[in-house]
C-alpha cells in the first residue's frame, strides 16, 4: 500500500510527458504495477487501485497467527492446498483487478520504447533475475514480482521455475544498475523511509523466521537477515553519487504498507506527484 507514493512520482511523469525520456525501469514488488499502468499509457487509472479496490478483500492482519499456523501444518504435519492457505495478503485479489477489474493493457506495455524490466527471485536457485517485460509479455511476471513473503502462500511459476517478491534479497541493486550504465543518470523511487532504526532489523528477523517454514532449497531467513544491512548500503550509495537521485517519502502521515484510509493512501500519492518535480531539476543539472 505504500507503494502509492511510487504511483504519485509516476503520474507526475505522465502527466508531464516525461516518459519519452526514460531508458529503461527497472522494478520490483509494487513498483512493477506502478510502472505497468505507466507504460501502458494507464497512468489515470492505476493509481485508483490503491484507493478504490485494495481496501477490502487484500488485506487480512487477523490472518497473521492463523497464517503462520498453517505454514507450520503444512512444513511439518501435512500439505495444505493452496486454495485453502489463510493469506495476510491476497495477492490472487490484486492479479483479479489486473486481470478483469481494471485490466493491465500488457500488450501496449510489450511495445511500449521504455524497457521494462522486472525483478524476481528464483526460489529453487536463489538467483535474481531481471526478465525484459516484451521478451515474455504475461500479466504472471508482474504476479510474480508481488508475490510477497511471508505473507502470501504460493509461489507464481513461470515456465516450470517458481518465483516470488525479489525485493527480500535485493532492495534496490544499485549495483548492477551503475554496472551496467556507467555515466548515466539514474532515478531511484524507494517506497520506505530512508531513516532507518532498530525496528527495521527487527521486522526482517521476524519475516525471516516465518519464512524459514517455507521448505525451499534457498534459506529466506538468511535472505531476510541480509536485507536490512544491503538496503541501508545502497540507501548511502544513491546519496553519495550526483548521478543517483533517490526520491523517497519524507513526510508525517505517510502510508504504510498496511494502511487503507484513502485519505491517507491519496495524501501520500500527492506528496509522490509533487516530488515528480525534483526529477526535473536532478535532469537539467
Amino acid at each position: 500500500m505504500s507503494g502509492t507514493y511510487g504511483a504519485g512520482v509516476l503520474k507526475g511523469i505522465q502527466e508531464n510527458n516525461f516518459t519519452d525520456s526514460i531508458e529503461a525501469i527497472y522494478a520490483g514488488s509494487v513498483g512493477v504495477i506502478n510502472a505497468g499502468y505507466l507504460l501502458s499509457n494507464q497512468a489515470e487509472l492505476g493509481p485508483t487501485i490503491y484507493f478504490e479496490d485494495l481496501q477490502d478483500g487484500f488485506i487480512f492482519p487477523s490472518h497473521l497467527f492463523i497464517g503462520t499456523m498453517d505454514l507450520i501444518v503444512n512444513r511439518f504435519i501435512k500439505s495444505i492446498r493452496k486454495e485453502d492457505a489463510r493469506n495476510v495478503v491476497n495477492i490472487n485479489y490484486v492479479y483479479d483487478i489486473l486481470t478483469r477489474k481494471k485490466r493491465l493493457d500488457i500488450e501496449t506495455i510489450a511495445k511500449s520504447p521504455v524497457d521494462l524490466y522486472i525483478k524476481l527471485l528464483d526460489v529453487d536457485t536463489g538467483n535474481i533475475e531481471y526478465k525484459l517485460f516484451r521478451e515474455n509479455p504475461t500479466i504472471d511476471l508482474i504476479k510474480a514480482a508481488i508475490t510477497i513473503k511471508p505473507y502470501f502462500f504460493e509461489e507464481t511459476v513461470i515456465d516450470g521455475r517458481r518465483y516470488i517478491d525479489a525485493t527480500i534479497k535485493e532492495p534496490m541493486g544499485i549495483d548492477y544498475l551503475l554496472q551496467k550504465y556507467p555515466g548515466r543518470k539514474i532515478v531511484v523511487v524507494l517506497n520506505e523511509p530512508i531513516k532507518r532504526g532498530l525496528r527495521h532489523y527487527l521486522k526482517n528477523f521476524v519475516e525471516g523466521t516465518v519464512s524459514s517454514l517455507y521448505s525451499y532449497p534457498i534459506s529466506l531467513f538468511g535472505i531476510f537477515l541480509r536485507r536490512e544491512g544491503l538496503l541501508r548500503k545502497d540507501i548511502q550509495k544513491c546519496l553519495n553519487n550526483k548521478n543517483i537521485l533517490l526520491l523517497h517519502p519524507d513526510f508525517p502521515g505517510r502510508a504504510r504498507p498496511r494502511s487503507t484510509k484513502p485519505a491517507v493512501l491519496e495524501q501520500t500519492f500527492e506528496y509522490g506527484k509533487k516530488d515528480f518535480t525534483k526529477i526535473l531539476s536532478f535532469i537539467k543539472n
